[in-house]
């Protein structure tokens, strides 16, 4: 379900506007605007529009919910200039890279976590700056980001994903003795469990990937796990286990946890990478 009160906020935000110039009929043609203006990562102009489009068209929820998840992201984005401690900064910024992530601003998403991992310059923050990287094929930055984090800071995700990058790179001796040192526990978050099943079908082992698969599908809550599958099928380190048995097994596993509190919003089921979540 989507937060009502961002909902509720964003309906006070346009009331406070002027009145709507155009009619119901021109919503869509709004609407598409503010889209194309989004993709391309204009976000003032993609607000304009998409406010434009959900005044004309009250009646539309998908208007009114991109319209406040947009306004949204600009007011975080305003305040993370803002003089903020670590603990108030921190959850913003998660916030932001989660929206950026979500509609697919990697250069954004990348100069934030930039930001995000030379301010922190934690297990998190590595991750995420690595993870962008990878769905910018920039995989020897990854792997050099991984590489340097501190013995201490490293975690199975951290040790997985630079596997993986280097896997990307042809070296999979080097992976795979990287590898090594992976140790799942019974306490391993999906998140984890699913960079770690990446990094099998990076090094070839495609039975222990899909079993991960399935132990990943079901330790997360109903409402996330179809942005979990939907991302495995197009994910490039299963593209050539899609058309198996094992992997089409592993898309029929269910969800064994309750829903969290934290679930359901509308940008939470898109991408199983951003490890925002404690939960993960």
């Amino acid at each position: 379900m989507f937060p009502l009160r961002l909902i509720a906020a964003a309906l006070i935000g346009l009331c406070l506007l002027s009145p709507p110039t155009a009619s119901a009929a021109d919503a869509g043609e709004l609407f598409q605007a503010g889209q194309r203006l989004l993709s391309q990562g204009d976000l003032p102009a993609a607000l304009k529009q998409l406010a434009a489009a959900a005044r004309a068209d009250l009646d539309n929820q998908e208007y009114l919910q991109t319209y406040a998840v947009v306004r949204q992201a600009i007011m975080i984005r305003d305040a993370l200039d803002q003089p903020l401690d670590d603990a108030r900064w921190e959850p913003l910024a998660r916030s932001l890279h989660a929206f950026y992530i979500d509609h697919q601003l990697y250069d954004s998403a990348l100069t934030l976590d930039e930001q995000i991992h030379a301010r922190l310059n934690s297990a998190y923050s590595a991750l995420m700056l690595a993870e962008t990287q990878l769905a910018m094929n920039k995989n020897a930055a990854a792997a050099e980001v991984l590489a340097k984090l501190d013995a201490a800071k490293q975690t199975p995700a951290s040790t997985a994903v630079r596997g993986l990058a280097l896997a990307r790179l042809g070296k999979l001796d080097e992976a795979e003795q990287i590898g090594g040192a992976i140790q799942l526990t019974d306490e391993s978050g999906p998140a984890t469990i699913y960079a770690v099943a990446r990094f099998e079908a990076a090094t070839g082992d495609s039975d222990q990937a899909c079993k991960l698969l399935s132990r990943c599908f079901e330790n997360v809550t109903p409402s996330v796990l179809d942005g979990f599958k939907q991302h495995a099928k197009k994910c490039p380190e299963f593209v050539s286990l899609v058309s198996t048995p094992a992997f089409a097994e592993a898309l029929k596993t269910e969800s064994k946890v309750p829903e969290s509190k934290c679930s359901g919003g509308t940008s939470c089921s898109n991408c199983p990478l951003r490890g925002s979540c404690s939960s993960q």
